[in-house]
C-alpha cells in the first residue's frame, strides 16, 4: 500500500513540476532574451495561462518582442596586408669611408 502511494506521489510531483515549467516558459524565454516589455509579458503569461489561447500567445511575445538591447554586430576583422613571399633582412648597413689625412 504503501509503495503504490510513494509512486503515485513521485508520478505527481513529476507531472505537476512539467506544467509548470512549461506554464512559465514564455517569461523564462523573455528574461533569458530581454525582452524591451517583459512585465507585460509575464502579465499575459500569469492571468492568461490557464487558457489554451493565452499561452501560446505569451510564448510569441516573448520570443518575438524586440529586446531592450540589441545584439552587438561583430566588429570587423583589421586588415592585415598579406605576406610577402620573401623575407628581406631589414637590417640596414651603413659602409663609411675614413680618409686619412
Amino acid at each position: 500500500m504503501s509503495d503504490e502511494f510513494l509512486v503515485d506521489a513521485i508520478w505527481t510531483l513529476t507531472i505537476v513540476t512539467v506544467f509548470v515549467v512549461l506554464a512559465v516558459l514564455p517569461t523564462f524565454i523573455a528574461l533569458v532574451r530581454g525582452a524591451d516589455e517583459i512585465l507585460l509579458i509575464m502579465l499575459v503569461n500569469a492571468l492568461c495561462c490557464a487558457t489554451v489561447i493565452g499561452w501560446p500567445i505569451a510564448l510569441i511575445m516573448a520570443l518575438k518582442w524586440p529586446r531592450k538591447h540589441p545584439r552587438p554586430t561583430k566588429a570587423p576583422a583589421p586588415h592585415r596586408p598579406p605576406p610577402s613571399p620573401e623575407r628581406h633582412d631589414t637590417r640596414k648597413v651603413i659602409q663609411v669611408h675614413v680618409e686619412e689625412p
